[in-house]
């Protein structure tokens, strides 16, 4: 009985972070699929003198629809067909059979494409970033953008979008385009990191049954009783094995409402309690936790893909910020799996952990960190007369730290000291 109660105590604080936000913002729930949302752009003032100059993006592309390999999560709704044909279906499981046949109708001919949601993400992180910065694309000596994507096309289209609004803002600005093979290594090495060899997978593939236990052990104590009771007329007919693939297949088919036209979708709540959406989140949040720093263990990921965007990074910058550069900014354009190692090899603050598994979702939720259009932002300022550059670091818009370093002043961080710090990390 003791222990019962420590394990009731213990999930009730795991959960106050994650529960808390999902029951205020249900559409948290979709975790990194849950739409572009920046959480800050109140800035700190540079240090006396100090003004921007550079800029550096890094970005995964916007909103999209789900994938080809994702369209067979829609066949639920010919389960669900059926079921209604038999008269098992209550009143909510009718109009949940409607919305995901609905889901299913838009997806059609589109499945992998950048939504219309995903194309406005990229043209207003841009519109905010010229607002904010407007002397770095002002500056006569500095007049070039250099843009750059992987070839698919839901990268290209955020690329587009995101340079299109800069053109319009900026008509001064030469901005030249190009896009990466995957075969490009190692000049693509600033979008995809290094590619893992196979003792290197392997090593990522036995680390993530760590989390898949966890995962076990937060989900007990939550179940789908409430929705079944609410889809099925008598639950008691309804399998176990058939409910869980009902209930994670159409909490799969409603996140994509959160990547086309949310307000007018099914909200993520309308079939789900804030438990059971929790419960659903659960799985592919601590997948994305495995790419986070650990005493004694970094992901396989995060050193070879992270670290090979940092030296890429590092190579960029500086030639960016040498003399006679006409670079006012550098732009990269990649996907979820990439930017996740980068956010975990700089490191930000929340991304170094010190903690056992099941405590995780108290500090770390994906829908923070890895969602669509996230982003990395670094802003350079100079100052006249002096040779120190310093450096902000924006994760999806927001003044963030680097864990094991010190800033000069606020969140500015001296741009040699930066490196060093990545060097010694990476052996670079």
């Amino acid at each position: 009985m003791i222990i019962f109660v420590d394990m009731i105590i213990l999930f009730s604080v795991i959960l106050q972070v994650a529960l808390g936000a999902i029951t205020q913002h249900p559409n948290l729930s979709a975790g990194s699929l849950c739409g572009y949302h920046p959480q800050d752009t109140v800035y700190t003032a540079a240090p006396a003198g100090y003004k921007p100059f550079y800029i550096s993006l890094t970005a995964r592309h916007g909103s999209r629809y789900l994938r080809h390999g994702d369209s067979v999560t829609f066949r639920v709704a010919d389960t669900l067909a059926m079921l209604a044909g038999k008269g098992m279906l209550a009143a909510d499981g009718l109009a949940l059979m409607e919305d995901i046949q609905m889901l299913r109708a838009i997806h059609q001919g589109n499945y992998g494409a950048l939504t219309e949601l995903g194309a406005q993400e990229h043209h207003e992180i841009c519109a905010r970033m010229y607002r904010h910065y407007p002397e770095v694309f002002s500056n006569k000596s500095r007049e070039e953008v250099v843009a750059c994507s992987t070839p698919t096309m839901r990268v290209q289209k955020s690329m587009k979008a995101f340079t299109d609004e800069l053109a319009g803002r900026a008509p001064g600005i030469e901005i030249s385009k190009s896009v990466l093979g995957w075969e490009d290594y190692p000049v693509n090495r600033g979008l995809t990191g290094n590619y893992l060899d196979r003792e290197a997978r392997e090593r990522a593939k036995a680390e993530e049954k760590n989390f898949t236990e966890a995962v076990s052990t937060l989900r007990r104590g939550y179940g789908l009783e409430t929705f079944a009771g609410r889809v099925f007329a008598d639950p008691q007919t309804i399998s176990s094995s058939r409910l869980k693939y009902i209930a994670r297949a159409c909490f799969k088919c409603l996140k994509t409402g959160c990547l086309t036209t949310p307000a007018s979708m099914p909200a993520m709540d309308k079939y789900f309690t804030a438990g059971e959406l929790y419960y659903l989140w659960l799985s592919g949040s601590m997948s994305w936790a495995r790419y986070l720093n650990y005493p004694g263990y970094m992901d396989p990921f995060t050193r070879e893909r992270g670290g090979g965007m940092i030296a890429q990074l590092i190579e960029d910058t500086d030639e960016a910020l040498s003399s006679g550069s006409r670079t006012a900014a550098t732009l990269r354009f990649s996907h979820d799996n990439y930017l996740m190692p980068l956010m975990a090899a700089v490191p930000f603050e929340g991304t170094v952990l010190d903690c056992p598994d099941t405590e995780i979702p108290e500090i770390f939720q994906d829908y923070n960190y890895i969602y669509p259009a996230c982003n990395v932002q670094m802003i350079f300022y100079h100052r006249r007369s002096s040779k120190r550059i310093l450096v902000k670091f924006l994760l999806n818009e927001k003044e963030t730290l680097i864990h094991g370093l010190s800033p000069v002043s606020g969140c500015y961080y001296d741009w040699d000291r930066v490196k060093d710090f990545w060097k010694k990390r990476f052996d670079l």
